[in-house]
């Protein structure tokens, strides 16, 4: 600000005081000393009103000297005849500096309150404007033309934490350098307001402000003054922090509102492939069983047909229990993800589940070495028995598959803790290392151009039916082959009555 204008407040006290001396000395000999002090002390007044605190003080003092000078006698003499008026001067000095005070403090809180009530109103239209706002271009369009108004140009960098590092994308017409980066990163990572030197010219952002939700920090706002003001700029600080909180509230309702639709997208995509599979799995199964029936019967006929229409109906049985075998899989999996599944649940021995399934796929299993290790004394489980044993099937399915002629393939029941361990291993190549973690998604299989027919399905069941029971499963390698390991939860089995008991 010039100096002119910082003395031109003092020159107006001056003058309002000369013009008070002007207006009563006509009157000094028509009214008392006392009431042309209380005209001095009105111009005082009005000063402290108008100009503030500094030339209200400048103008007791200047009118005190005045009203001594004209019109206490001797006249046109600082000398006082009477000690009386050393007292009037005293008590007029006092009141004109406590009345200067006063008038000019509510003068300053009049000017703050107005000043906060303007700032509350623009901050009230900025958070209407950015309620409006369904992108991160429209925010910072936004905030651009706010703190235009205030000569302020702003970047917007939106932090991208994706990856390695954090990288930015910009919204704004001024393009930060590399030094404002850095100056901006450090804003970012120390969580803190950072101001540059503001000799550094024209045209640079000096201040950046992180832009903190309640949850992490998500950018910087970069601004770039109009003007070379600084103590402006400074005096904008309170605004200049309420348009960041309030940058940061939207910017993160918008990433809020964008995983909501997201997850609202998953959601419908997996109900629809839900009932793409469990309506496919009902319109195939009949047509699947009526073709394995006529392939029995062409097999059975009599008379036979000749040995080679035989084998060809023999395939087709073949594929079409397998087909029904994967439409089973299909429709279990749509029924668990459904979660219309009851489970029927009952205190009962692990073993008889191993045993009814070994003999499900005795066929398969016959060209392998099945090492079963279930200790007889193992306590009853709670558990749906069909399920259990559909988990078990797919297992040693899935291991007989992935392993050559003749391997072995074990199965370890165990207590461990308050769970009941089993695991299902082979002697094979073993699960990919880098895609261990996904064979329990649909549709995983365990290599990424398998030899051996499925879909990938069975894991995923396995996984769901033993959630279900309240267990976990895992899959892991290890020296010479994979396993998949799974739990079920003990619990107490209830109390039997001892059979002969009277």
């Amino acid at each position: 600000m010039p100096s002119s204008w910082r003395r031109a407040p003092y020159l107006v006290a001056a003058s309002l005081c000369a013009l008070t001396t002007l207006g009563t000395l006509p009157l000094r000999g028509l009214l008392d000393l006392a009431n042309i002090v209380m005209i001095f002390l009105l111009t005082v007044f009005v000063a402290a009103v108008w100009l503030g605190r500094g030339p209200s003080v400048m103008a007791a003092f200047l009118g005190v000297a005045l009203f001594d000078f004209f019109f206490v006698p001797p006249h046109l003499s600082f000398a006082v005849a009477d000690g009386q008026y050393l007292v009037t001067f005293a008590v007029m000095l006092a009141v004109g500096l406590i009345s200067s005070h006063l008038a000019a403090l509510l003068s300053e809180r009049t000017a703050e309150a107005q000043s906060r009530e303007q700032e509350t109103r623009v901050l009230y239209q900025l958070a209407r404007d950015l309620g409006g706002a369904l992108t991160a271009d429209q925010v910072a369009d936004i905030t651009r033309h706010f703190l235009g108004a205030v000569q302020m140009d702003a970047t917007v960098l939106v932090a991208d934490a994706s990856g390695k590092g954090v990288s930015f994308h910009e919204y704004g017409s001024h393009h930060l350098n590399d030094l404002e980066n850095g100056f901006a990163r450090s804003a970012y990572e120390r969580r803190t307001i950072v101001e540059t030197d503001p000799l550094a010219g024209m045209g640079v952002a000096i201040v950046f402000l992180p832009l903190m939700a309640p949850t992490r920090v998500l950018g910087v706002l970069a601004l770039v003054p109009r003007s070379d003001d600084v103590d402006r700029v400074r005096a904008l600080r309170p605004l200049l922090e309420a348009v960041a909180s309030l940058l940061a509230i939207t910017l993160e309702r918008l990433h809020y509102a964008d995983a909501a639709q997201d997850s609202e997208l998953q959601v419908s995509a997996e109900r629809l492939r839900t009932s793409i599979l469990s309506s496919l799995s009902h319109d195939l199964r009949t047509p699947l069983t009526s073709l394995v029936g006529l392939a029995d019967t062409l097999v059975h006929r009599q008379p036979a047909l000749d040995e080679g229409a035989i084998e060809t109906a023999a395939i087709i049985r073949d594929q079409a229990h397998a087909m029904h075998h994967l439409m089973s899989n299909l429709l279990e999996m749509a029924r668990l993800q459904a979660g219309s599944i009851t489970l029927n649940k009952e205190w009962q021995p692990f073993e008889e589940i191993v045993g009814s399934s070994t003999r499900l796929l005795a066929g398969l299993l016959a060209s392998r070495k099945l090492d079963i290790q279930v200790p007889r004394d193992l306590p009853l489980v709670d558990f749906d028995a069909v399920l259990l044993e559909r988990v078990l099937c797919n297992l040693l399915e899935n291991a007989a598959k992935y392993s050559p002629p003749g391997a072995r393939i074990e199965v370890l029941a165990r207590t461990r803790g308050e769970a009941l361990e089993i695991v299902v291993g082979n002697d094979g190549p073993g699960f990919p290392a880098d895609r261990i973690d996904q064979v329990f998604d649909l549709f995983a299989r365990g290599e990424r151009e398998p030899a051996v027919a499925g879909t990938g399905l069975g894991l995923a069941i396995c996984k769901a039916i033993v959630e279900a029971h309240g267990g976990t499963i895992v899959a892991e390698n290890r020296p010479g082959g994979a396993c998949v390991r799974f739990t079920l939860p003990l619990g107490t089995p209830p109390a039997m009555d001892e059979e002969g008991t009277p």
